[in-house]
């Protein structure tokens, strides 16, 4: 394997990124279920649904948004586990439609390039916040076939490792698959292995080579 693309929101940390701006600026519960609900049944767009949430709170500064997103949880071995896969000559990489104010905070801590991390912005645009979808939950696999292409990287040499249903568009990019922690059996049954501690993602790498 030359790639590990990591889904963020529930795979290196335990909460999505976008639910800790909605707990740290109160934003009201049934709205945001509400929201949630039209983008899944299909009544809008990721980038509708993102700016429906932004609008949600309540007078956001970029500090106050970084001082909400800096509260997440680092999953157990997350950084342990990239770094031995830097040692091994192997790039992690960040694909997420989260956040990328914590994306970027997160790959500082872990070591991962910024060009390798692809995550969801938030910028203020004549004073007001808007959201800039550059990562669908459902079309993660443009995002690392693009990587790919630009690195000269088939995909059979990608790894890919994620916990929920739109994970499963990241593991179309990849030949080996991980569902960590999953949060559905979508998910789960999608994946090539299914995993509760991900440093065994490297053994399980290791052991293909090997093959």
């Amino acid at each position: 394997m030359k790639i590990v693309a990591f889904d963020m929101d529930g795979t290196l940390i335990a909460e999505s990124s976008w639910e800790l701006l909605h707990s740290y600026f109160q934003a009201d519960p049934f709205q945001v279920r509400k929201n949630q609900q039209e983008y899944f049944s299909h009544e809008i767009d990721y980038t509708t649904w993102m700016q429906k949430d932004i609008d949600l709170w309540d007078c956001p500064s970029g500090k106050t948004l970084e001082v909400a997103l800096s509260s997440y949880t680092l999953e157990p071995y997350a950084k342990e586990t990239v770094s031995s896969l830097k040692e091994e000559g192997i790039i992690p990489c960040i694909i997420s439609s989260g956040v990328n104010i914590l994306a970027k905070i997160l790959g500082t801590y872990l070591g991962i390039r910024k060009d390798f991390i692809f995550a969801n912005e938030l910028l203020y645009h004549h004073g007001t916040l808007k959201g800039i979808c550059h990562v669908d939950p459902f079309s993660k696999d443009t995002i690392l076939h693009s990587l790919s292409q630009k690195m000269n990287i088939f995909s059979s040499d990608i790894a890919a490792i994620g916990d929920a249903a739109p994970d499963i568009s990241l593991f179309r990019a990849a030949s080996l698959t991980f569902a960590y922690n999953p949060k559905d059996t979508i998910i789960a049954d999608a994946a090539d292995y299914v995993i509760d501690d991900l440093r065994t993602v490297l053994s399980i790498i290791q052991s293909h080579r090997n093959k």
